[in-house]
């Protein structure tokens, strides 16, 4: 039996599909996995002041802030993959975020020097990291850490870890539609059935029926701005501070979600030549791209 829960974090809907006739057990579960994504968002979000990420963000430009673990993980995952991105994925584009108002709300089109000046704190060669102690130093003021583009697909991963020790065989974890991860199968079927979504809405859907595998969707088509008839979307390449607009949407499917939410991300702001070469040197990934 598939037994569906759901609940709200990070701004978006998480959606559990749990094979388990002990209706008791699945409950339990699905507590654990909401707790544990609960726990995630108070320390990864820009929106709680009470966070881990606003207080890094508040004192470590002022002196080193010892993190826990998890946190410093994922801070390490930011930094390989920023270099590995050649700066397409970049946590610390907070600034621009907050300037052209996708972080409030309140739209605006900046100004070529006010973009020249957000640049200026934008780049993780400013988030020093000491493994020994996990202490985490920014090299400058205004330096400001989100992840927005990496936090979901962080937190399912750490639900999958959850699944595990609950023994579970068969799940599929979604948050917000836009990163997910099947594990198992369900009964009598090869695969969850995930659709690959398209940009344009008239378009022919493809469906995958994935196992063990996760699932990220980026693009420009679900939070935007528009002025003086031109729209502004909310993905913006961290190495211009404009948004990115060489394509419509990328899908990445790989084993692991925590890279799958990062890197369509990165490979959105990066264009072909970035898919490019990560199919080249990556041949296990699928990629799909649309514009």
């Amino acid at each position: 039996m598939i037994r569906t829960f759901t609940w709200r974090a990070m701004g978006t809907e998480y959606q559990l599909h749990l094979v388990e006739a002990d209706l008791t057990r699945a409950e339990a579960i699905a507590d654990a996995l909401r707790e544990e994504v609960k726990r995630l968002e108070r320390q990864l979000s820009l929106y709680q002041p009470d966070s881990d990420l606003c207080y890094l963000n508040a004192h470590a430009a002022k002196a080193p802030v010892r993190v826990e673990p998890g946190l410093f993980q994922l801070l390490q995952t930011c930094k390989t993959l920023w270099e590995q991105t050649n700066g397409a994925f970049d946590p610390t584009i907070t600034p621009l975020l907050r300037l052209w108002g996708f972080v409030d709300g309140n739209y605006r089109l900046p100004s070529p020097d006010e973009i020249a000046d957000a640049l200026e704190r934008v780049g993780m060669e400013w988030v020093l990291l000491e493994p020994e102690g996990r202490w985490v130093y920014y090299g400058r003021e205004g330096v400001e850490l989100s992840f927005g583009a990496i936090g979901k697909g962080w937190a399912v991963a750490q639900c999958m870890r959850l699944l595990t020790q609950y023994e579970v065989a068969s799940a599929l974890l979604s948050a917000g539609g836009s990163t997910l991860y099947a594990l198992g199968a369900p009964p009598d079927s090869e695969g969850w059935a995930v659709e690959i979504p398209h940009p344009k809405e008239d378009a022919q859907t493809t469906i995958l029926y994935l196992r063990d595998r996760a699932f990220s969707t980026s693009g420009g088509t679900e939070q935007f701005f528009e002025m003086d008839g031109k729209r502004y979307a909310h993905i913006l390449d961290p190495r211009t501070g404009y948004p990115a607009e060489k394509l419509l949407s990328v899908s990445v499917c790989a084993p692991d979600p925590t890279l799958t939410d990062a890197l369509s991300t990165a490979l959105f702001v990066g264009g072909q030549p970035l898919i490019d070469q990560w199919r080249q040197q990556h041949p296990e990934l699928q990629i799909w791209h649309f514009g």
